[in-house]
């Protein structure tokens, strides 16, 4: 018995040591399908180890697999690097919410991570060692990312949809009543367009609103907001603009509208209503403040800007 006792035992051990190597095989090669790292921070120290999956998420070689907390909270966000380090570590008894940051690998692309860590404390309350699991969701943030632009974008001229302008122009009416921003509002509709459709062909057509929401792109201001409110009908919010200047613009696109010229030797044109937010307006009253301009416009020979 007690020569064969030792050999059990060791072919015990190799067994339990096989498994256990299998195990973190199989843990690493999940962490690397699901695009997730760990690390542990020990609370005397302050050294945090981070896992080789994790490693290689962040770009970093073997030998840095060892870092103070500092350089590990400074290198994974490091515009957030104080907020980020009080998230990371809190000692309430609690799963710990999940924190979504940005991370700029080493070719400055932005990549998205998701955080969770938990701390635990000795029967003092005191921390003694803080774990985290790190989770790339770049390609799922950017598929999100993306699917939110479709929702909000007109899908021929690239321009806010009808949803997302009269979204943004509702939340200019609230922030104004609450502040007093000045805002105006143009809209416009290109002349006889549905005789270009039928001369030229929907194609053309296509390429004429491509081209006048190039032409709104150039020259109006970065924070105005523009929409392909209907088929040819474009809607434009623009905030902390006074009304002559809202007109002055709309004329500028109205002329470089008219540069474009069709085949028949005739130019692309527009007529535009222009006014400006007051207190007593609301979404109905502003719209069809500035639709009746427009119509003014249309009915007093087309091409023009109308104001009021």
């Amino acid at each position: 018995m007690t020569i064969i006792e030792p050999s059990f035992n060791q072919h015990q051990l190799k067994k339990d040591l096989r498994e256990r190597q299998f195990e973190q095989f199989t843990l690493s090669k999940i962490q690397q399908v699901a695009k997730v790292g760990t690390w542990k921070l020990n609370h005397l120290t302050y050294d945090v180890c981070l896992s080789p999956e994790l490693l290689n998420m962040l770009g970093l070689t073997k030998t840095s697999c060892k870092l103070k907390w500092n350089e590990f909270v400074n290198l994974i966000d490091p515009e957030k690097c104080l907020a980020l380090e009080t998230q990371l570590i809190q000692l309430e008894d609690v799963e710990h919410p999940a924190i979504v940051h940005t991370f700029l690998d080493e070719k400055l692309l932005e990549r998205h991570f998701k955080h969770f860590s938990h701390t635990f404390t000795n029967s003092i309350g005191q921390p003694l060692r803080t774990v985290g699991l790190i989770q790339d969701i770049t390609e799922e943030f950017n598929q999100a990312t993306e699917l939110e632009r479709q929702a909000i974008t007109d899908e021929l001229t690239k321009l806010y949809n009808r949803r997302k302008i009269n979204r943004s122009l509702r939340e200019l009416i609230n922030d104004s009543a609450n502040t007093g921003m000045p805002f105006s509002v143009m809209l416009f509709d290109l002349d006889h367009f549905k005789r270009v459709n039928d001369v030229f062909g929907h194609t053309f057509g296509d390429e004429m609103l491509m081209a006048t929401a190039d032409i709104m792109r150039k020259f109006l201001l970065s924070y105005a907001q523009c929409g392909r409110w209907g088929g040819e009908e474009f809607l434009i919010v623009v905030k902390n603009v006074s009304l002559t200047d809202a007109c002055n613009i709309a004329q500028l696109i109205k002329n470089t509208l008219n540069t474009i010229i069709f085949p028949n030797n005739k130019p692309l044109s527009a007529s535009f209503g222009v006014t400006q937010f007051k207190r007593d307006h609301n979404f109905t009253t502003i719209l069809t403040r500035v639709d009746e301009l427009m119509y003014k416009a249309k009915q007093s020979g087309r091409n023009l800007v109308v104001c009021g």
